[in-house]
């Protein structure tokens, strides 16, 4: 791997463990900034899912620890970076991957549901990165703030109308903690995945068209991670407030739905 300037590095990862049959968006962030040289503390509220993570980049040679907490509870993400800072001497990286959606129409949503939504996938993500941030301005570092926003919150999000307001309030947050915070050289990007599929290392790519609207096919949770990790490294070094779209294309998709078969018709319609 190329120099990304990332060695040394102190970075935090939150939902850093793995779930069966989910992406595992934290696992291969995790191991993606283990592999260019930073030090990680693997976040995640399961004990078992925080340590199996970190032991997993130990043995392949690089340097990470786990932190158990609920990032939930703002008293809890203070208590994870004292930790993680204690142990590491600072931060310079922060990545903030805990989320979860449900499928709801914009008529059967209820405010528990759409509460919890916004809490845990917005909510959480201003107080991992003012903790984060906060720290960073007192070492006089710099350093990256990094979240996973989502191609919901920047178009309509169908059944994911909770889901889909909280990401695009992420993607805000990136603009204004960018533009507060860039004079102490900090910066703050999202990346917004689209449709991701889970056990996807042992798929061929094209097994991800997922119904046609993919032009390239759907990104692994691979291709998230390396988005991830150019967001944190120096080749992004003047990037902030941003967000980076990897969806295989899906949101370039044509609007009416045009198709080959469908040119012949089209042209004898023209006058």
């Amino acid at each position: 791997m190329p120099d990304l300037g990332l060695q040394g590095k102190r970075a935090v990862v939150t939902g850093a463990g793995y779930i069966p049959d989910r992406a595992g968006h934290g696992r291969f962030t995790a191991l993606a900034l283990a592999e260019a040289g930073a030090t990680v503390a693997c976040v995640d509220i399961d004990p078992g899912r925080a340590d199996a993570i970190a032991d997993e980049i130990v043995r392949s040679g690089g340097s990470a620890f786990a932190v158990v907490a609920d990032v939930r509870d703002r008293d809890q993400v203070t208590r994870a970076f004292d930790e993680a800072t204690e142990k590491m001497g600072g931060v310079d990286v922060c990545v903030d991957i805990v989320g979860f959606a449900t499928w709801n129409s914009v008529l059967d949503e209820t405010p528990e549901s759409w509460n919890a939504q916004l809490h845990e996938n917005l909510t959480q993500v201003f107080f991992v990165w003012q903790e984060a941030a906060k720290r960073m301005v007192a070492q006089r570092t710099g350093g990256s703030l990094v979240a996973l926003s989502s191609v919901d919150g920047t178009q309509a999000a169908a059944f994911h109308t909770a889901y889909g307001a909280a990401k695009a309030g992420v993607i805000s947050l990136a603009k204004t903690f960018g533009h507060e915070l860039g004079r102490y050289g900090i910066r703050a990007n999202t990346v917004a995945p689209g449709n991701v599929g889970s056990g996807n290392l042992d798929q061929p790519d094209g097994e991800y068209a997922v119904n046609g609207i993919n032009p390239l096919a759907a990104p692994r949770a691979t291709d998230i991670a390396r988005s991830v990790l150019f967001l944190c490294s120096d080749l992004s070094a003047r990037t902030s407030g941003q967000t980076l779209i990897v969806d295989g294309g899906a949101t370039t998709a044509d609007l009416w739905g045009v198709t080959d078969e469908m040119l012949p018709a089209l042209r004898a319609a023209l006058p």
